[in-house]
């Protein structure tokens, strides 16, 4: 590996509990910082930190989408200003900067997977704030690379997935949206790309898409995951409208993958075998 060391920001999260074990497995070693130990809005424990380390790879993020519509203050804090001061330290003491961020940067009114150059318009504050952090971190002038993520799920971590098989406990029938379409994607395949640009003779500067091959609404996902693992709970389409919620959500978060497979050297696994393979995990 390039590095000695990888240094996880907010290292306790589902991503970055695969980004551990993916490192192990490579024989590398990992600083992990997270709350309440470390809090990246601490301007003095952020430049400490980024002061000791070799790389960082930013997993911290503030991550509940509805409550950011009532608090867009601390999201912007967390997931905006704060990785702009993560840049500028990171570009002071020479450190490149992993950053993870999100397909709600995009407004989903899109009909085609989204690409690197398609322009963002995020639709609600979480969005807003995630998109707030690649451009302060681009702007602070240090060596970056940002990949871009959906529909993740994984152990250790709360995701569309554990919700919907709690849901099929607790309840006799469900409703599941038809009209909101992205690819789920394995954290565990995310650490496994991460690993891989980390190992690189020269660190990959830039922007960057990474989801499972294919596309898939959040109705077809549960009809999947049901018959996969046996389970009867009835299950019908609705509609986005139909469900009142703070936060608006991108209708199409499909993303055009052909940048970082031609640098990877590989073709992305379907959605469909990266959540057999999480499955037979659980």
């Amino acid at each position: 590996m390039a590095f000695g060391t990888v240094t996880i920001l907010g290292g306790r999260g589902m991503l970055a509990g695969d980004l551990r074990q993916v490192a192990a497995r490579r024989g590398v070693k990992v600083k992990i910082h997270d709350l309440p130990e470390f809090d990246i809005t601490d301007d003095w424990q952020l430049k400490k930190v980024v002061a000791e380390s070799e790389v960082i790879v930013n997993c911290a993020a503030y991550t509940n989408v509805e409550k950011a519509e009532s608090d867009p203050e601390m999201a912007d804090q967390v997931n905006g200003f704060s990785v702009g001061r993560l840049g500028e330290y990171a570009a002071g003491y020479d450190v490149p900067v992993l950053h993870i961020s999100t397909d709600f940067v995009f407004d989903g009114a899109q009909e085609t997977p989204y690409c690197e150059t398609d322009e963002p318009n995020p639709i609600n504050v979480y969005g807003s704030s995630k998109l707030l952090g690649e451009r302060l971190l681009v702007k602070s002038g240090c060596e970056y690379c940002i990949i871009r993520v959906q529909w993740t799920y994984g152990k250790g971590g709360v995701n569309f997935i554990t919700k919907i098989l709690k849901a099929a406990k607790t309840q006799e029938s469900l409703q599941v949206v038809d009209d909101q379409v992205g690819a789920p994607t394995h954290t565990a395949e995310v650490a496994r790309v991460i690993c891989d640009f980390l190992e690189r003779d020269v660190f990959p500067v830039g922007l960057y898409h990474f989801a499972a091959e294919g596309s898939v609404s959040r109705y077809e996902m549960t009809r999947f995951l049901f018959e996969t693992l046996g389970i009867k709970t009835p299950v019908t389409p609705c509609k986005t409208a139909d469900f009142k919620t703070a936060a608006r959500r991108p209708l199409n978060s499909h993303f055009c993958c052909e940048k970082i497979e031609t640098l990877l050297g590989r073709k992305i696994p379907t959605w469909q075998n990266m959540l057999k393979t999480y499955l037979e995990t659980l």
